[in-house]
């Protein structure tokens, strides 16, 4: 038996008792204090501050008079007003929190809520930091704890964000967002000031212009800004600071006059149309504290000093999912019985998913910790849900993803009747999950249930939509989990649909077989699973934790049969390349392109290395073939002779982490200099920190 029931939760949609509210490029061969405007005074002289801590940005004011005005003007920080207006953004300095039994748990997917209260991260990144924290064995490998050199601003909590230009740059962000559900509207025609401490660290090698898109935007609904691969930047209105100060906390306010309705506060580092456009810089990292959104009277005289700003957008056109707030449904002790409290909850979240037929939501069933058939308790309360849903709104099943999670997921700790009447719950949550992978993992279910007809009718269907991170439908016909349907006479079909796919190339017979040849190395590996910086077959079907615990693997062939396959696979592409030349990026495709350079890179063959390179190099010059295939293939070519490379792409990872850099040539001035010149981003950190400790 369970406890007591009836009690609301922070950070969701309840329904109980009471509601709320709602790569680097290298080749691896292994695994304020308040500072205003010059004319507004402040509380601590910019005097105070060393002057190579501080930047001054200066932001152009633009004017428009439609609907699709974003701003007029922005101003820094304005005199206090009297008094102690109502926070309109809760748990602001993060005290609230749930237990951390590791620094990165409840960080990614749908679960930020469920540690950070009141707070979601959009998908991923941005890790709660408390000092009281005491971290695991795991934990301690983690070196990057900013504590032995600065301190929260208010308490114990903060948050960690950060910025990656290698991992994305020019159309790609990595970068991460925080977003709280205002308690209420942020009207149009109301005077608001918003504001939060930030630290920012400083770097050596920092792009410039990077701290100053640090800023804040409020929005109409949540959005999922990261998805599986790298998202296409999203240009949405911000309001980003006009002064930047490194290593030192300091607030950073706006004064805000909407001119569209709002809901959210998001926090993060924002992108625009000149920005950014270079992976060559250090990594961002900043921390927040303390944030605050308060309505100001009209009658404070500040007009003449607020931004006025509009969030309004087109999250279709901006390539941006929706991000729904987790919806969390309580149950009675020992009940998995719907009331109509919890129908009526449901009626307004199949609203939400109607309108986005393309998302994947997780429905994940608890209870506390009392009792002893805990997980079927909690499976039949997700059923509940689950049937609900389907039987009486029609949702297709393959958008949900079911878990049962028993007592184990607690939202509060179990040793308080308050906290287990909290954790005997079904939470809805929005997955990072998509239709394709949805379809690939019914694919795989259906197979290994002999269900074949079901396996290709969701073949079918993921054929249909483009995956989020394309790999080409290739891919499918390597994957040994599937080898059941490649001996059905459906198959033949099939494979027809997969060769389509490269009938818009000059050269289809060659991409495909280009592109085969490739497959059928990562499959001799063992790197079909993974791929490398692309998806492979674990993360094609999607990898969910609670029901995914072992990875797939891959077995990789007997050294001598790996490079056996080598030798056969380039003696198949040198008649093509005798043929066409080096393959051009506009004519077989950017895979084929890239898997041909694969291909000759592990050949072995010194004489094939030198005899290709020139080609590589005009190739490149047509702009046909990515700089960094050159300069690999140089310094293969002179690794091979004996002589030490130059562009310092040739390194490898040994047991110990530590990273190892075959002979080079030059220093890092002058390596990056000769990098420079072909376009490559400068050499990584910790290239250049590899190149220091094994001198």
């Amino acid at each position: 038996m369970e406890g007591e029931d009836g009690v609301g939760i922070p950070g969701g949609v309840l329904i109980g008792v009471e509601h709320g509210s709602n790569g680097w490029d290298t080749d691896f061969h292994g695994s304020k204090k308040s500072v205003s405007h010059p004319w507004h005074p402040c509380s601590t002289p910019i005097s105070s501050i060393p002057i190579s801590h501080i930047e001054r940005l200066d932001f152009k004011q633009s004017n428009c008079m439609n609907h699709n005005l974003f701003f007029l003007g922005l101003l820094f920080i304005s005199a206090p007003i009297p008094g102690t207006a109502q926070n309109l953004i809760r748990n602001g300095s993060f005290e609230e929190h749930g237990e951390q039994r590791c620094l990165e748990c409840n960080t990614l997917g749908g679960q930020y809520p469920g540690l950070v209260y009141h707070w979601d991260n959009g998908g991923w990144g941005c890790q709660l930091l408390d000092k009281g924290y005491k971290r695991s064995s795991d934990d301690n490998k983690w070196k990057g704890s900013p504590f032995d050199k600065m301190s929260p601003k208010d308490g114990k909590a903060m948050i960690d964000m950060w910025y990656l230009p290698g991992c994305g740059g020019g159309e790609y962000m990595c970068a991460t967002y925080l977003s709280g559900h205002s308690t209420k509207p942020i009207r149009v025609g109301q005077l608001y000031e918003a504001s939060f401490w930030l630290y920012i660290e400083s770097s050596k090698r920092a792009d410039p212009d990077r701290a100053k898109h640090i800023g804040i935007a409020l929005l109409p609904e949540n959005i999922e800004y990261h998805a599986a691969g790298g998202r296409k930047r999203l240009i949405l209105p911000f309001l980003g600071v006009d002064t930047v100060i490194y290593d030192a906390w300091y607030q950073v306010k706006w004064r805000i006059r909407p001119l569209c309705t709002s809901n959210y506060f998001t926090i993060g580092l924002f992108a625009d149309y000149q920005w950014p456009t270079s992976r060559s810089f250090d990594d961002l990292r900043y921390f927040v504290d303390k944030v605050s959104l308060t309505e100001i009277p009209t009658q404070s005289g500040v007009i003449d000093s607020s931004v006025y700003y509009c969030s309004r957008y087109d999250p279709v056109k901006l390539g941006a999912l929706p991000k729904m707030d987790n919806e969390i449904l309580l149950f009675e002790n020992d009940s998995y019985a719907l009331t109509s409290a919890h129908k009526t909850a449901l009626d307004s979240f199949v609203v939400f998913a109607k309108k986005y037929p393309s998302l994947v939501f997780e429905l994940s069933g608890h209870t506390d910790s009392i009792g002893s058939a805990n997980v079927l308790l909690s499976q039949n309360r997700v059923q509940s849900v689950f049937k609900y849903l389907v039987e009486e709104h029609k949702l297709p099943e393959y958008r949900f993803i079911l878990l049962g999670m028993g007592s184990k997921d607690p939202f509060r700790l179990n040793h308080t009747e308050e906290g287990r009447k909290l954790n005997r719950r079904v939470e809805i949550r929005q997955s990072s999950l998509d239709l394709p992978n949805m379809f690939y993992r019914r694919v795989l279910k259906a197979v290994a249930s002999r269900n074949l007809a079901e396996a290709f009718s969701y073949l079918n269907k993921w054929m249909i939509k483009p995956n989020r991170v394309d790999i080409g439908r290739l891919i499918v016909r390597f994957d040994p989990r599937l080898e059941l349907l490649h001996k059905d006479k459906r198959w033949a079909d099939m494979d027809q649909k997969i060769r389509d796919e490269y009938r818009k190339f000059k050269y289809p017979h060659y991409s495909y077989l280009i592109d085969s040849l490739r497959f059928d190395q990562l499959s001799a590996s063992g790197l079909l699973t993974s791929m490398g910086y692309q998806a492979g077959l674990n993360t094609l079907p999607g990898y969910i934790p609670e029901l995914d615990s072992v990875l797939f693997e891959m077995d990789p062939m007997p050294d001598a049969e790996i490079l056996k396959r080598y030798e056969q696979h380039f003696a198949a592409l040198r008649p093509i390349l005798a043929k066409t030349g080096w393959p051009k990026k506009s004519e077989f495709g950017e895979s084929a392109c890239n898997a041909a350079f694969s291909i000759l890179m592990n050949s072995k063959v010194i004489v094939e290395y030198l005899n290709w390179l020139p080609e590589v190099e005009k190739s490149c010059n047509d702009g046909e073939t990515p700089w960094i295939f050159y300069a690999r293939l140089y310094d293969q070519c002179r690794r091979s002779l004996g002589k030490p490379q130059r562009y310092l792409t040739q390194a490898g990872m040994l047991e110990s982490g530590e990273i190892w850099i075959e002979p080079w040539e030059g220093d890092e001035d002058s390596v990056n200099d000769l990098r420079a010149k072909i376009g490559l981003p400068l050499l990584r950190k910790e290239i250049v920190e590899a190149m220091k400790n094994q001198k």
